[in-house]
């Protein structure tokens, strides 16, 4: 038996691996907002990575974070990630290093939060939902009211599918210090990057 247990281990381990190498990063560009609240004496971070996995697939990442300086344990964390595909044309800004890329679909939702600090939001502190993966449960936190159900719902409400990103990709220029891989410009609409949070349901 023990040695059944090490095999299958060992399996688990090596799918493991090829998985990991297979989940290449085509590309990766971020855009970030860090300030302090002075009425609550908060910090807050927040930034969003798009990740081009190959030449159709996308990620993007949201993550926001909150602490406070006088109750170090008032803290805040969030994780968003869409995914889907997307297609990248020449950006209309005509520079040189820059490209469009627009999301055609949103085909699943990751959204994690908890800490203190969002103890008064509409969704709850400590909650995870994820369209891939969906429950009861997570029906009752993201349609409190009743008036929704299922992943289905949620996608629809919350879909990225037909927003346009502009990138700055430095690999274009190399010669050019100032260059970054970054998002040099939101959907429009979405004038932060706070934008591509969730609130509600």
């Amino acid at each position: 038996m023990k040695k059944y247990l090490i095999l299958l281990v060992a399996m688990i381990m090596a799918m493991s691996i090829v998985t990991v190498a297979t989940a290449e990063i085509k590309s990766s560009y971020n855009l970030s907002d860090n300030n302090f609240i002075d009425a609550v004496g908060w910090y807050a971070t927040k930034d969003a990575s798009l990740i081009l996995r190959d030449d159709s697939h996308y990620e993007l990442f949201y993550r926001e974070y909150y602490f406070g300086t006088t109750d170090p344990g008032l803290k805040a964390n969030k994780l968003i990630v869409y995914r889907g595909t997307y297609s990248s044309t020449e950006s209309a800004d005509d520079e040189a290093c820059h490209f469009d890329i627009t999301l055609n679909t949103c085909e699943g939702i990751y959204f994690e939060q908890h800490g203190k600090g969002y103890g008064r939001t509409p969704l709850g502190f400590a909650m995870v939902l994820d369209t891939d993966n969906w429950t009861d449960e997570m029906t009752d936190i993201a349609f409190p009211d009743g008036s929704d159900n299922g992943a289905a719902d949620f996608l629809a409400h919350h879909t990225l599918e037909g927003k346009m990103f502009t990138v700055e990709d430095l690999r274009e220029d190399l010669d050019d210090v100032t260059l970054q891989n970054m998002i040099v410009t939101l959907p429009e609409g979405m004038e932060s990057v706070e934008a591509l949070t969730i609130t509600e349901g």
